[in-house]
């Protein structure tokens, strides 16, 4: 590069460099900062605008409430098995009977897993992150991985009914049939063995459902299941039953849970009540609130508290401090289980179809638990003492408390009836002073337990009283003695650092005692006379109402009831100790205050107004801050209190909030309570708050409810540590002399029981055993590792194998030698030889002839050490003892084989019989075997003989009768001697012998045919030897029965109410609604209508056990009258039935109960309209299997007539389960009345052209159903009857229905719909039989072979009456009805002559006389009922249309007109 082009290089440098310079110079210019500042300008307000974007997020959520809220909700289509809280992976798991669907911790969905064995429940090992699957009422276990990998399939010996992990010991706990059994994991854990197993002797028939374990690694450990009423105790380490504790409830436990920091096992029933039990059973605490049964228990997972879910749609959460119910949230659908995980806020609830997620926010819990109304907090403020909180309560009592962990310091217990006005505390001079309501002051010491009372000073003047004592505490020795430069400054004034040092001086604090009276002015007392030192008037002649300290500026400041806020400035060491500084008039009273540095934060209310505000006035600058109106509280306030370290305020008010406010006055937070906070203060730097809630004191933890933007400033901030306080044992001698009551009140009060997490304290046994193991593993360990690391040094090439030399050619030598003896010595194979006779040889075999010689068995490969597998024995375990190893093991493991050889094949000692003559039972003689042979030649003897003797000779093959039963011999010889073989039966006079039969060890699957004969073929073959008959038992004479003699009872008076009301005095509903009725409170009048009236609006409000009760006596009341409002009756039944939210369903057994009664309450009244008819439709699709047998019931006894259960099959195929939400039933109520509907109008429309066709003069053939139902048939009935009132049913026949006129269209309009859904079970019928038929045809054409012709069926009209006479003859009294006369019309002759009634002419030439159809059926069908030839005919026809061949030459006589024409 030339110097020229450098030269220009760096002239642009230089330029760049001024130019930089230039852009620089105006930057400070503009922003009068350097550049650097300015950098660190933008860096900052990068951060800045993080900062405030976080800010204005926490902003947004202001509103926190205390309780459960629901989070989200997950929805499945198949009905839900189990669902599981993965904890290790913040996961949900969920099974259904296809999958596993694995949602995340938020709710959100994750995979969806295929089932690979066959299981429909979970459990989550959460030591080893593992699940186990396993089926309900099943015996198999699946263990998989988490990742859904099967690893081992395990078989149980008893069917399974519940499993539960135990966390304490990494085992599985399973409940079979009456037995408890303990799996451990092994082998990497990936398979689960059984170690124990407990039998409860007297429960081997009980399904153990529900179990829960003990928390503790304690041998002693306890499992606890649920038996009926009662709960059986296991020992899990020994596998014992311990006994059993009965009738702890009423009805059946549903749910367990063993809350252990209490050790309390809570049972909760199917009744619905929750039971608390310690570790000796007794009874702690009782829960009642659930209207149904409790489903599941689960543990809460912040503090002392229970959740329980029940079938009443309800999650409820119980206290175990308070002892009463703390929360309660309403589900939409029964809940099936719940589950919680300890310390975390999100838990689940799972019913049919989906599962609720839950978040809990746990703003507050108890503290203290006092016993009585927190009225006040007052806590301290000085630096030198931790801070205390003092508690006004409202029982006259001053409890001075720890806030750190609540514990009670001192008490001062007053007698109730004195009212407490005031107290102060000084926390340097543990002195506290109380003020009552006549003015009198008491000064006690509080170094102990209760406080002790020092002096009292007396009131003289009532008019001079204190409201309201305030301790000013001026400290300046402790804030000297933390800061060197005062110190400093100090020593210079003297002019002596070392003599300031070395002089002894008096402390420089002060505390004083102010009052404020009720003539309105403002004392000083001498706190050791209590004598005033100092008064001035402060608020005239209306009292002061409250005073506050703000020592860091030596100021008091005070209000009164002149809405008057004076500021005063405060002289310690002076006589006058008070100056006024300010004052201000408020437009409302001011009702509590308090200060932090120079603001005061004032809670003004009036009622009149509605006002209730917060307001923050700047002492320095004069000014004062407001919010809106709308943050302002909607109730009275109860306390306001300031936190100077974070500038916050608190007020808290009775509309259930506590609100936080900043410096400025402006609403940060507003805190939902689900309780009522009674006073507020703070408790702690950081701003812990402690609020009085009934009758216990609660906290409120910071992090709870502060902003992101105060959090992020406290992490730069330094906090004194909090050292927590001992408690003062409560003194015994000075509560020697008090009341049980005021004991009690003392004792009451006391810190809450805390914990976060659960430990148990072991045994010295125990113990020692741990070290001994963790001692042994340890070493164990050691030797593992030290292995490991010689493999890795062996792979490295660290470590040189070292080989004794061997000598190769004498090795190699001798195994040669050896292969050579082994293949010259082996044993020489024998062929068979060849049989030239095969056939012959197999015939011979068959036959049972002389048995061969032995088979060719080739050589196997040498057993070695041990004898043949087959001849080993296996050890049976006996039943009742626990599991252990099948055979005794070394510590490692190993077993040595000589030790097995002994085990598996044991050597037997020879059986020497016995010496005495054994029984044996009486052997057939030569002739008795001979007629036996002869009997079995001949066929129906044979048969007689099996059946005589119960036996079953189908010949099975070999596979089929190893599935269906054991063998049997076939051979009657054999069974002959296994019936001789049984002990003889006593002769008896009867004439019959009783048949004995042998209970079989397996069912068979045919039925075995029994003979009602005697075996009186055999009798004459068989001798039984006479044995001697045991003498009877002796009977023991009961001893005669004591006589009691009953206690007469004195006579009930006569209560003169009607006996249909005194029918239900008694029943739960009645005492329930009508409590203590008699002829004075019972209402008038008295009548069957007006108390069915009265019964009808109970329906509405009252639960479904007292509906059903209500439904039964209206249903009573008509039975015994009949009631004249039956429409309203069946409508207000009907309006219970169908609400708009939450219907009665067969879940619930008291909503089921109420549907049956319902149900048949309407049918028993007969009112069968269209709305009673689409009940029974809708009950039959969404009710049980007891409920459809019920409708279907009801559609017989209404007249149904579907022998086909055409009707069912069109029911069951509606998809009514896709039909969800609260609208479900009102769904399928208005399809169901779609479908009424449209048969209707088809069976109306048939009808009307049936009406048409007969008017034309046609008739309208059908068929008569011989299946029709065993109803009596109505008086419209066109069948006649006989005259003892039955059916004429004589054979298959036709039937003719004749009608003097035209139906009316009436008949249209009055048909049923029970009538419709008979048309439409008809035509689903003719449908079916169409079918048919068109199949058969088909298949007949396809079928060319058949060699019978069936011939076509001949349409034609049958013939309907002879000649000249009407459908009335008398000779056919069996084709009668009741709509018949005796219309006969006179003969017609051949030339038109009709001659008088009674003589005897000539007939017609020609009568048409045909003959009744038959049809040959060669080859009947079991389709053939359903043709049309087999049914019985009816036709219908008009009295009115022509019958006659020769209708004009007929004509009535005289005689004859006297009766109407039809």
């Amino acid at each position: 590069m030339s110097a020229q082009s450098r030269g220009s290089l760096d002239g642009i440098q230089l330029l760049r460099e001024k130019r930089k310079q230039a852009d620089r110079a105006k930057l400070e210019a503009e922003t009068g900062e350097s550049q650097a500042r300015y950098h660190w300008k933008i860096l900052r307000d990068s951060i800045r605008t993080t900062i405030d974007a976080v800010a204005k997020a926490d902003a947004k959520e202001i509103e926190v409430s205390h309780g459960i809220h629901h989070l989200r909700k997950l929805n499945h289509r198949l009905p839900l098995k189990q669902v599981l809280y993965n904890k290790v992976h913040k996961e949900y798991l969920t099974l259904d009977t296809k999958f596993i669907r694995i949602f995340k911790s938020d709710g959100r969905k994750k995979d969806v897993v295929d089932i690979e064995e066959d299981f429909n429940r979970l459990s989550f090992a959460s030591n080893i992150n593992q699940i186990v699957g396993w089926t309900h009422n099943g015996k198999h276990i699946v263990v998989m991985a988490a990742d859904f990998e099967v690893l081992s399939v395990t078989k149980a010996d008893t069917n399974l009914y519940s499993v539960a992990y135990n966390a304490s010991n990494n085992e599985m706990i399973t409940g079979g049939l009456g037995c408890l059994t303990s799996w451990v994991f092994r082998y990497g854990n990936r398979h689960l063995l059984p170690r124990r197993t407990a039998l409860a002797p007297s429960f081997s028939n009980e399904q153990f459902n529900i179990i829960t374990l003990e928390e503790t690694a304690s041998r002693s450990q306890k499992a606890y299941v649920a038996c009926n009423s009662g709960v059986m105790v296991f020992n899990l380490y020994e596998g014992q039953f311990l006994y059993y504790k009965k009738d702890l409830h009423a009805r059946r436990i549903t749910a367990m849970l063993f809350f252990n920091p209490l050790k309390y096992l809570v049972t909760a029933a199917r009744d619905g009540s929750i039971k608390v039990w310690n570790d000796i059973w007794r009874l702690q605490l009782v829960f009642i609130g659930h209207d149904d049964l409790v489903s599941s228990l689960c543990l809460y997972p912040f503090g002392p508290f229970i959740m329980s879910a029940s079938y009443d749609c309800t999650i409820r959460v119980w206290s175990l401090e308070t002892c009463d119910e703390a929360d309660c949230i309403e589900t939409e659908e029964p809940i099936e289980d719940m589950a919680s995980t300890f310390q975390e806020e999100v838990f689940f609830s799972f019913c049919l179809n989906y599962v609720d997620m839950w978040k809990v926010e746990h703003l507050h819990q108890i503290h203290t638990s006092i016993g009585f109304r927190v009225d006040d907090i007052k806590p301290t403020d000085h630096p030198s003492f931790p801070i205390r909180s003092v508690l006004l309560c409202k029982d006259a009592s001053v409890r001075v408390i720890t806030p750190p962990t609540g514990d009670v310091l001192s008490t001062l217990l007053m007698d109730k009836k004195r009212h407490l006005v005031n107290a102060a505390y000084s926390v340097a001079d543990e002195l506290l002073f109380a003020v009552f309501e006549n003015g009198d002051i008491i000064k006690c010491k509080t170094n102990s337990n209760p406080s002790t009372i020092a002096d009292t000073w007396k009131c003289s003047q009532p008019e001079k009283a204190c409201n309201y004592l305030l301790m000013y505490e001026y400290v300046v020795d402790s804030i000297m003695l933390k800061d060197d430069w005062a110190s400093m400054f100090r020593a210079i004034t003297v002019q002596n650092v070392k003599a300031a040092q070395d002089k002894p001086r008096e402390s420089s604090d002060r505390t004083l005692l102010l009052g404020g009276r009720k003539d309105g002015f403002i004392c000083v007392f001498r706190m050791e006379t209590g004598e005033m030192s100092f008064e001035i008037e402060a608020h005239g002649s209306k009292g002061v109402l409250y005073m506050i300290a703000n020592s860091n500026q030596d100021q008091l400041i005070s209000a009164g009831n002149d809405n008057i806020i004076k500021v005063w400035r405060l002289y310690p060491y002076a006589e006058e100790a008070l100056a006024p500084l300010m004052s201000f008039y408020c437009s409302q009273t001011p009702l509590h205050m308090c200060v932090m540095k120079g603001q005061l934060c004032v809670a003004f209310q009036e009622h009149t107004t509605a006002t209730y505000s917060i307001v923050v006035y700047n002492l320095t600058s004069k000014r004062r801050q407001d919010h809106p109106p709308d943050d302002d509280h909607t109730d009275s306030i109860t306390g306001v209190t300031s936190c100077p370290r974070m500038k916050l305020f608190a007020s808290s008010s009775i509309d259930g909030t506590v609100r936080i406010w900043n410096e400025e006055n402006k609403l940060i937070r507003v805190l939902k309570l689900n309780a009522v906070p009674t006073s507020i203060g703070f408790c702690s730097p950081k701003g812990d708050l402690l609020i009085g809630v009934g009758n216990h004191l609660h906290k409120i933890n910071y992090k709870a409810y502060m902003p992101k933007a105060k959090r992020f400033k406290m992490v730069t901030m330094v906090f004194d540590e909090i050292t927590p306080e001992l408690p003062n044992l409560i003194n015994e001698d000075k509560i020697k002399s008090w009341t049980q009551d005021d004991v009690k009140r003392l004792r009451a009060a006391h810190s809450s029981f805390k914990f976060t997490h659960f430990g148990d304290i072991l045994s010295e046994d125990e113990e020692l055993e741990v070290m001994k193991e963790k001692i042994e593993k340890e070493k164990t360990y050691k030797a593992l590792d030290k292995r490991d690391e010689e493999l890795m040094n062996i792979r490295d090439g660290k470590i040189q194998a070292k080989k004794p030399k061997v000598n190769r050619k004498i090795v190699k030598r001798e195994a040669f030698k050896k292969y050579m003896d082994i293949f010259y010595d082996r044993p020489k194979i024998k062929l068979p030889e060849d049989d030239p006779y095969e056939m012959d040889t197999a015939v011979e075999i068959a036959e049972g002839g002389p048995d061969e010689e032995d088979e060719f068995i080739p050589e196997k490969e040498p057993t070695g050490f041990f004898p043949a597998a087959k001849d080993a024995e296996k050890r049976e375990s006996v039943p009742g003892e626990p599991l252990q190893p099948a055979y005794p093991t070394l510590p490692g493991g190993f077993i040595p084989n000589s030790v097995l050889v002994h085990l598996l094949w044991p050597k037997h000692e020879p059986v020497i019989p016995p010496s005495e003559d054994e029984y044996k039972p009486p052997e057939l003689s030569a002739d008795q075997l001979a007629a036996i042979a002869k009997l079995k030649k001949t066929k129906s003897k044979t048969v007689q003989v099996q059946e005589t003797m119960n036996l079953n000779l189908d010949l099975l093959d070999e596979d089929d009768e190893e599935e269906e039963r054991p063998k049997e011999s076939l051979r009657l010889l054999d069974k002959m001697k296994q019936v001789m073989a049984r002990p003889p039966t006593p002769m008896t006079p009867e004439p019959e012998v009783e048949q004995h039969t042998e209970q079989p060890t397996k069912p068979h699957a045919k039925k075995v045919i029994k003979s009602t004969k005697s075996t009186k073929s055999l009798q004459k073959f068989i001798s039984h030897p006479r044995l001697p008959s045991p003498p009877p038992p002796r009977q023991k004479t009961p001893p005669p029965p004591v006589r009691k003699i009953p206690t007469p009872k004195p006579p009930t008076p006569p209560n003169p109410l009607p006996n249909f009301i005194l029918q239900f005095k008694g029943s739960t509903w009645f005492e329930d609604f009508f409590p203590d009725a008699d002829h004075e409170t019972f209402p008038k009048p008295w009548t069957i209508s007006a108390f069915c009236n009265m019964l009808l609006p109970l329906l509405r409000k009252s639960s479904y056990s007292h509906k059903k009760g209500v439904v039964d006596a209206v249903r009573t009341l008509n039975l015994q009258e009949t009631l004249p409002n039956i429409t309203q009756v069946v409508q207000a039944v009907l309006n219970a039935m169908n609400p708009l939210k939450d219907p009665p369903t067969c879940l619930n057994k008291e909503e089921k109960d109420f549907i049956t009664s319902g149900l048949m309450m309407m049918q028993s009244f007969g009112l069968y309209d269209k709305n009673f008819v689409m009940e029974l439709m809708v009950q039959f699709l969404d009710g049980d299997q007891d409920i459809r047998k019920l409708v279907m019931d009801i559609f017989c006894n209404l007249g149904l007539q579907d022998p086909h259960h055409y009707f069912l099959h069109e029911l069951d195929a509606w998809d009514v389960w896709s039909i969800d939400g609260d609208g479900r039933k009102q769904q399928i109520k208005a399809r169901c009345k779609m479908w009424l509907d449209r048969w209707l109008m088809a069976f109306k429309s048939y009808l009307e052209a049936t009406i048409d066709k007969m008017k034309r003069g046609g008739s309208v053939h059908g068929r008569l159903n011989t299946n029709t139902p065993k109803t009596p048939p109505t008086p419209k009935s066109i069948l006649r009857r006989l005259e003892d009132g039955s059916e004429d049913k004589k054979g298959p026949r036709s039937v003719t229905v004749t009608f003097d006129s035209p139906l009316d269209r009436a008949v249209i309009d009055n048909a049923t719909y029970i009538e419709a859904i008979n048309y439409f079970c008809d035509m689903e019928l003719e449908k079916e039989l169409a079918k048919i038929q068109k199949d058969d045809a088909s298949e007949k054409i396809i079928e060319a072979k058949n060699t019978v012709l069936v011939l076509p069926k001949i349409t034609g009209k049958p013939c309907l009456v002879r000649l000249g006479e009407t459908h009335t003859s008398r000779c056919h009294e069996r084709r009668e009805t009741n709509l018949s006369t005796n219309y006969s019309y006179p003969q017609v002759t051949a030339r038109g002559h009709q001659p008088a009634p009674g003589t005897i002419h000539g007939f017609a030439p020609s009568i048409n006389l045909p003959m009744k159809t038959l049809y040959m059926n060669p080859f009947p069908s079991p389709i053939d009922i359903y043709d049309s030839w087999n049914q019985q005919p009816i036709l219908l026809t008009l009295k009115s249309s022509q019958k006659y061949f020769v209708p004009q030459q007929s004509y009535v006589m005289n005689e004859f007109e006297q009766f109407p024409q039809f």
